[in-house]
């Protein structure tokens, strides 16, 4: 969302006060728009555009960490990492916190990172608060937990987008990469979220399954999509597959898992499976536009901050404008903005060299007849 982006949309913010865009190819829509939401948009588009390493506005989205742990044992998943911090379930008056002191200025909130949020008994509830503040929320979900008075309250929640990873039309293709799934229990519990919409005629959330498509399962694309129009699902989606993550990337695993069919492709690979760095670097505004909360209260500017590198504060000991404002995070900017590279969770970004806008390549959405 830059400046380019706000002109374009400028009668609907001003008249209308209201906002159309996308979230991972996800359509999201909000209304209501104050007008101090407004203003910051407005800033934030300086911050997005402009070099300017003093953070102008507050932030217009939010990633929120619900749970820092997972029941799966996913290949190059950072929560099975002894040196990954903030492995635990986030509380709720923590979030509530964070919620009513920057929330005045958020549009959504990205409710997911390195863990599974519905192991947290709070998910729903964290839901439902930022759904009363006017704030839009997107989860995702490996989906291997559900019952159906999760089901009920994760509907009645608010919840505007929910992502189900299921990475594979088959049990063997599947947990190739999610190790330790069930691809039958899961796609018995998209079934069951299907039908508590239906029974309640409730139209959010926005269920979208996603799949990663890697060199074990592209070969399944099209049963894919076949497979969101059998579960009755609302948006069928394709993200590219990637290892890069914290100033690291693996050319063995890329070599082993990204997709022969380069369409399919996060990046342009040299012969030895690393990303060509001809390519253009991600332009990261992430911290101006959007903090990261981890489970035990750290703020960060992104989430690949695995290991605390540079934290900007605790939400549980400061204040959110204490944090965003504050001595620790202007100097993080202006030394980001001299020079990104000198952070080693920046270094290899997954963003950078990328052949795609977004990480996304490909969505469906789709239409059930009743």
């Amino acid at each position: 969302m830059n400046a380019r982006f706000l002109i374009r949309n400028f009668y609907n913010l001003v008249f209308k006060r209201q906002l159309e865009f996308e979230f991972d190819k996800i359509p999201m829509k909000v209304e209501h728009l104050s007008s101090k939401q407004r203003t910051n948009l407005f800033k934030i588009a300086l911050n997005r555009l402009l070099p300017i390493s003093h953070a102008v506005g507050r932030p217009y989205m939010a990633h929120i960490s619900p749970a820092g742990i997972c029941d799966l044992n996913c290949i190059n998943c950072p929560t099975k990492d002894p040196r990954t911090r903030g492995r635990e379930l986030l509380p709720f008056d923590t979030f509530r916190k964070f919620i009513d002191e920057a929330g005045d200025t958020l549009l959504y909130v990205i409710l997911w990172s390195w863990g599974e949020p519905l192991l947290n008994p709070d998910l729903s509830r964290m839901i439902e608060y930022a759904s009363r503040n006017n704030i839009l929320t997107v989860s995702s979900t490996n989906l291997n937990h559900l019952d159906p008075g999760k089901a009920s309250d994760l509907v009645a929640s608010g919840l505007d987008s929910l992502i189900i990873a299921v990475d594979g039309t088959n049990q063997a293709s599947y947990e190739k990469y999610r190790r330790g799934g069930d691809l039958q229990k899961t796609l018995a519990n998209v079934r069951l979220l299907v039908a508590e919409k239906k029974r309640v005629g409730a139209a959010k959330p926005l269920l979208n399954l996603r799949m990663v498509v890697s060199r074990e399962n592209e070969h399944e694309v099209d049963a894919f999509r076949q497979l969101g129009r059998e579960l009755g699902v609302d948006m069928v989606s394709f993200k590219a597959f990637s290892t890069r993550q914290a100033g690291c990337e693996d050319p063995e695993i890329d070599q082993r898992f990204a997709p022969r069919d380069k369409k399919y492709r996060w990046y342009q690979y040299q012969k030895n499976f690393r990303a060509d760095r001809r390519m253009k670097k991600y332009w990261c505004r992430f911290p101006w536009t959007k903090p990261t909360l981890f489970a035990d209260g750290t703020i960060l500017t992104c989430e690949f901050d695995l290991h605390y590198d540079y934290p900007l504060g605790n939400i549980n000991r400061q204040s959110f404008d204490e944090i965003w404002f504050g001595e620790k995070a202007e100097k993080f900017r202006r030394r980001f903005q001299q020079n990104r590279d000198a952070f080693a969770f920046c270094h290899d970004c997954v963003y950078d060299y990328k052949l795609i806008d977004g990480c996304v390549f490909d969505r469906e959405l789709l239409r059930h007849e009743d």
